[in-house]
């Protein structure tokens, strides 16, 4: 259709010229009619005249519009012409990216593909090269059952071939005279039910190959299922490993937060301890340097309008005037602003994992 546009538009400025000629023509019949009117009566004339030029202004119009018409079609017909050239130049770079696409995939179907490192993967390609071996072994089944089944039809063709010159020989036993077939009778029925007995085993081997055949096909028929639900299983073994990927990337940066939240705390627990007071408390965690957390920041640290419990569970109000030091001591040294889990003055470490699994 593209093909076709220019032409069209060609034809139709064609058919504008030719019109604007023909009024051309008619424009100077027009004038050699205004000629000899002026040779008539002058009220005639002036009628005639103004006739005219009406007939001659609105010829101007319809002039002037086909003229704006034709320029009009001829600039559309050179634009559909460039768009034409640019659509050709751009087929033309899409076969070329085409034909470089189907060479690059021709390559790489030529080329072994890397090993997978994950499991999943490893266990999609075994169970693929165990699908292709089994394929092959069915084709060399199918062939080998098909070449059984020609080599039967060619013996069937050979012992009715057979059956038939035996039919001969046996109508032209018949054919002697009465004395001699009254000789040997007996050799006759003898070789008759020889050739019975070789005709019976012939048809039950027949008989054999053909149950064999069918118990191929039917192997075959259940091979080709157990390929398509291998297959099946391959496409899901392949979404799960996609899934699975997606959970460990979600973990990942699941993990990172809350790295980024203890570092959080870690720096908190840090500006608490610059900004220690003497009611601070002194921790020792095994081998690590003493840290020193302020009772009225871990207050500030918990929600507010809600206190810890009393007994073991409780924290010593500052109020009055007690350092923790002197207090009883039981799990009322460090809390947990999250959950208000109160720690001992030795579990420094144990509030960090706490808080780290806390804040998730």
């Amino acid at each position: 259709m593209a093909l076709l546009i220019p032409g069209f538009w060609t034809s139709g400025f064609q058919n504008c010229e030719r019109e604007i000629e023909r009024l051309s023509e008619q424009l100077k019949e027009k004038e050699k009619e205004t000629q000899q009117l002026m040779n008539q009566p002058e009220h005639e004339r002036e009628k005639e005249v103004a006739l005219l030029r009406r007939s001659v202004v609105e010829k101007e119009r319809a002039r002037a519009a086909s003229d704006i018409l034709c320029r009009s079609l001829a600039d559309e017909t050179h634009q559909l012409r460039r768009t034409l050239a640019a659509t050709a130049h751009m087929c033309q770079h899409l076969a070329k990216c085409l034909d470089e696409q189907q060479r690059a995939q021709g390559n790489l179907r030529g080329k072994s593909p890397e090993p997978e490192c994950t499991g999943g993967a490893a266990s999609v390609q075994a169970i693929i090269e165990k699908l292709q071996e089994e394929n092959r072994l069915l084709r060399q089944k199918l062939i080998h059952v098909e070449d059984l089944n020609a080599k039967w039809q060619r013996y069937d063709a050979s012992r009715d071939e057979y059956v038939r010159g035996l039919h001969v020989q046996l109508q032209g036993l018949q054919a002697p005279p009465e004395p001699e077939k009254t000789s040997c009778p007996e050799l006759m029925r003898k070789e008759i039910s020889r050739l019975n007995r070789q005709l019976e085993e012939r048809i039950r081997a027949c008989a054999d190959g053909r149950r064999e055949l069918a118990a191929v096909r039917g192997a075959r028929d259940a091979a080709l299922e157990r390929v398509q639900m291998l297959e099946q299983q391959i496409l899901a073994y392949k979404d799960d490993f996609t899934s699975e990927r997606a959970d460990r990337e979600r973990a990942q940066g699941r993990i990172q937060e809350l790295e980024e939240q203890v570092a959080s705390l870690r720096q908190q627990a840090s500006w608490t301890q610059d900004r220690r007071e003497p009611g601070s408390c002194r921790i020792h965690t095994g081998n690590r340097t003493p840290k020193y957390l302020e009772t009225d920041a871990l207050e500030l640290m918990a929600p507010s309008g809600r206190r810890t419990g009393t007994g073991s569970q409780g924290l010593d109000s500052p109020t009055e005037g007690r350092c923790p030091g002197t207090t009883r001591r039981g799990q009322g040294d460090l809390q947990c602003p999250h959950c208000l889990q109160c720690f001992g003055d030795e579990q420094g470490e144990e509030l960090f994992m706490h808080v780290a699994e806390c804040c998730q």
